[in-house]
């Protein structure tokens, strides 16, 4: 079964981790990268995770931990089947989004591998059969993008504003925006 690609808005939203080891901090830190309001509950945490700007209780998971606040996201990592199960089915029943890492059949959504500059985001999925072959896609896609596409597109925004407040012919800004492209790309790396 396909994943259906969506980019989904993390900015300020409530996101619950479920474990606290390495795995656990590797999706905090991505969860963070897009501005996640991020909460940790294990009965053990990282010192790393320590440092971050999340919410952190240092205990077991509980049912009720997914009631009371409206979660955009939950992500169970924990190395303990049941602990993830349990996680998954009540997020299942809640309609919360629920990726359980290293275990797609508990998952309604998974993670990609990512790229990211500032708001260029590249998304690769190997609909969870291989991590690999998705990390192996995702360094390819570094190696042809430009290293300052996050700049040009910021760029780009900007152009793109002002001539939709200055050009009204559409055909002529969409003209005018494949040429300002093209000598940006000409000038980048």
């Amino acid at each position: 079964m396909s994943y259906f690609p969506v980019m989904i808005q993390l900015e300020k939203e409530p996101v619950l981790v479920v474990g606290g080891g390495k795995t656990a901090l590797r999706k905090v830190e991505i969860l963070l990268a897009f501005g996640a309001a991020v909460d940790v509950v294990a009965p053990r945490l990282r010192p790393e995770l320590q440092e971050m700007p999340v919410g952190l209780q240092e205990r077991p998971f509980q049912p009720g931990d997914l009631e009371g606040k409206s979660w955009r996201l939950v992500v169970a990592a924990t190395d303990d089947r049941a602990v993830n199960r349990a996680v998954s089915e009540g997020c299942q029943a809640l309609g919360i989004p629920v990726n359980v890492v290293d275990d797609p059949e508990l998952c309604t959504f998974i993670f990609p591998a990512i790229v990211k500059q500032q708001d260029v985001v590249c998304a690769v999925s190997s609909g969870g059969h291989s991590p690999l072959v998705a990390q192996w896609v995702k360094r390819r896609v570094q190696q042809v993008l430009p290293k300052d596409i996050g700049a040009v597109n910021e760029a780009m925004g900007r152009l793109r504003k002002t001539l939709q407040q200055q050009e009204p012919d559409a055909a002529k800004r969409k003209e005018t925006l494949k040429r300002k492209l093209a000598e940006l790309l000409r000038n980048s790396d």
